[in-house]
Formats: C-alpha cells, sequence, structure tokens
C-alpha cells in the first residue's frame, strides 16, 4: 500500500552512508505565541507624531470586502491598504468575511488566532473550491477592526489567503492563488536561516544558513498519468534527480562531498497532489553529528564552505513588523512588512528517513 504523508517529508542522500540510520525529529519552536493580528486600513490607530498622517488615512474609505480583490500595504501597520489588480505584487488575497456577533468584547489575539482557523478555513475551502493545500506556500489568515471600530460596532473579520516566512512575515503574491500550483518552494539559489537545530526564514547564502536550495523538481513532468505518485516513487526519481541536479549546481559531481555536504529533497502528500500541488524542492544541507538536526553552514556550495559542529542559537524573535532576514528572490522590497499573519507556520521537520547513496547497499530507517 502506497505510503501517505500527512505533511511533506524531507529525503536526505548522504554519500558515504551504507545502511540505515535513524535520526531524531525536532520541533520548531513556535513563533506566533505573542504576535499581533493586522489591523486593517484605515481601521488602525497611530500615535503621534504620526496624528497628522492618521487623520488623512482615518479619512480614506477602507477598500472593498468583495471575495477576490487583492489587497497591499507599505505601512507596518497595514494603515494604507489598498486594492490591487492581483496580477500585481500584493500581500492578501480576500476570500470573504464573517461577522463576529457572537464576540461580546474584542478577542485578544490569540482568541483571534483560534477564530480564523475555526471560521476563515471554512471559508477559504468554498472560495478556493476546495482545493486548498495545507501544506503549501498560501496560509489561511485574517484582517481585524481596531478597538475604535470595534467599539463603533464594527464585527467584520475579512478572511483570506496570505503567504509568510517561518517568522511570520508577510511574502509578496501575484496573481490569483487557484491559477497558481500551491506547492512550498524556494527558488534555486535560496538560503534558509539556521534556527537552532531548525530551519528559519532566507537569508544571504554567504552567512551561516541551514538549507540550500539548488533547483525545483516538477513531478508532473516525471508522472504522466496524473496519479498520485507513492512515496517510495517519488524517492526513487528523487534521489537521482536531485543528485543530478546537486551535482550541475555546484559545479562538479564530487563538489558535494568534498564540501561535506549532503542531498535530500521533499516529498509531495497525496492531500497536496489531489489539489493540484506538483512541485518540489532538492536541497542541500549539513546535519549535526548525532542527526538531531541542521547543522550551520556559512558559504554557497558554488564558493567555500565551512560546516559547524554544533547546533546554532535560536532566533530572536524582533519586534512585530520588522523583517527578520532578507527576502528571497521575487521579493519586491517595496517597504516594510506588516505585523505578523494571524496563522501559524506548519513546522518543517528534519529529513525522517535517511537514504544510501546511488549505488549503495541498504534501506532507509525511518523514525
Amino acid at each position: 500500500m502506497p505510503k501517505r504523508a500527512v505533511h511533506p517529508v524531507r529525503r536526505i542522500v548522504i554519500g558515504v552512508l551504507i545502511g540505515a540510520v535513524t535520526m531524531l525529529a525536532v520541533s520548531m519552536l513556535d513563533r506566533f505565541a505573542d504576535t499581533s493580528v493586522p489591523v486593517l486600513s484605515t481601521l488602525a490607530t497611530l500615535p503621534d507624531p504620526a496624528a497628522a498622517e492618521a487623520r488623512r488615512l482615518a479619512d480614506l474609505p477602507p477598500p472593498p470586502a468583495a471575495a477576490g480583490t487583492c489587497l497591499n500595504w507599505s505601512r507596518p501597520d497595514a494603515a494604507d491598504t489598498v486594492a490591487v489588480p492581483c496580477d500585481q505584487t500584493h500581500r492578501f488575497e480576500q476570500a470573504g468575511s464573517v461577522q463576529l456577533t457572537d464576540q461580546g468584547t474584542l478577542p485578544s489575539d490569540q482568541t483571534w488566532r483560534q477564530l480564523v482557523g475555526e471560521r476563515c478555513t471554512p471559508i477559504v475551502q468554498q472560495y478556493l473550491d476546495n482545493r486548498f493545500d495545507p501544506n503549501g506556500r498560501f496560509r489561511v489568515g485574517g484582517l481585524k477592526p481596531s478597538q475604535a471600530k470595534w467599539a463603533e460596532g464594527d464585527r467584520e473579520m475579512r478572511c483570506g489567503l496570505q503567504s509568510n516566512t517561518k517568522s511570520g512575515s508577510f511574502m509578496p503574491i501575484k496573481g490569483k492563488v487557484a491559477d497558481q500550483d500551491q506547492s512550498r518552494v524556494e527558488d534555486a539559489g535560496t538560503c534558509l536561516a539556521v534556527d537552532g537545530k531548525t530551519v528559519g526564514d532566507p537569508v544571504p547564502c554567504t552567512g551561516p544558513h541551514a538549507v540550500e536550495t539548488v533547483s525545483v523538481v516538477d513531478l508532473s513532468q516525471q508522472f504522466t498519468d496524473g496519479k498520485f505518485p507513492s512515496v517510495d516513487d517519488q524517492d526513487k526519481y528523487l534521489q537521482t534527480k536531485c543528485t543530478e541536479d546537486a551535482a550541475a549546481y555546484a559545479g562538479s559531481p564530487d563538489a558535494v562531498a568534498q564540501k561535506k555536504l549532503t542531498v535530500y529533497w521533499d516529498n509531495i502528500s497525496q492531500e497536496s497532489w489531489d489539489v493540484g500541488s506538483r512541485k518540489v524542492n532538492c536541497n542541500l544541507a549539513a546535519l549535526l553529528a548525532d542527526r538531531s538536526g541542521f547543522a550551520p553552514v556559512t558559504g554557497s556550495v558554488k564558493g567555500s564552505v565551512s560546516v559547524g559542529e554544533t547546533p546554532a542559537p535560536p532566533t530572536t524573535s524582533g519586534a512585530p513588523g520588522e523583517p527578520t532576514s532578507a527576502p528571497p528572490s521575487g521579493s519586491s522590497g517595496d517597504g516594510q512588512d506588516t505585523p505578523p499573519p494571524t496563522s501559524g507556520e506548519p513546522p518543517v521537520p528534519i529529513p525522517t528517513q535517511v537514504l544510501p547513496a546511488a549505488g549503495g547497499s541498504g534501506g532507509g530507517g525511518q523514525t
């Protein structure tokens, strides 16, 4: 029976390994426990010395709440939110709204996040005709009224789709979500920070990082019948494909092993495949000696590389709205990020199965 993965599973190739190695899973810190929820457009209350600007923004009409409207902003508080064509860079695609008439007082951020999960998720599913990938690059989110508007009787929560880094910063979206492959992939050349033993936000490859992406693979080009390929079938294809892509990216077949890096890839679950996600990443990384997580790597595989032997310290959360790292390729860079989103980011696991290199003997061990 084909194996079904609830979340994408990371696979890894270690050139010198023969046989099975079992690795310990590492849970990722919840970056959303103490974050705030964005306040929509004119609903924000701004302190002095921005009183004049606050009055100007307060006089602007809020953007339409219609489903399919795309919103963008540049201020950290999202007070300058405007509707934009969805084929332009934006940060939120509205799916609908819900009236919170059963809430007697303005809910806390923790309650808001719970309300988003409970009441916005069905709206988003309906908006996307039940083709939302919960493991993909988009998250269910919500925008709330300010304390002042709540006191005036505004109970509307706008539900929609957003894309976030793992620390919570909004990422730009271009195009309607329904028209896109929702796979959670990074562009080749993107490096992701090392956060303790796990993976963080995009960072320059010249500094310490956990992961360097070498390619994006469209599995529909290999599995052309449209049927979900089992994880075993994905692995058989990706072990060769990702090893080849890593060698080409690094400049030679021997460069990866010489620099003490390993190749690993993502798998698509049937849940994601069924809603149209088809793409995965091939990546390079290094593991700690006890296989408990990612070792810090400094430098791209295309140049000089050093691999740390001890875990990196966990990343300290910045103030809400402050960018936590350099944006990945494709980011607009058009202003500050907004306060962290209303929905949590699923953890990115370290590889849970180790496979022998091509030509090696033995099977993979799984926790």
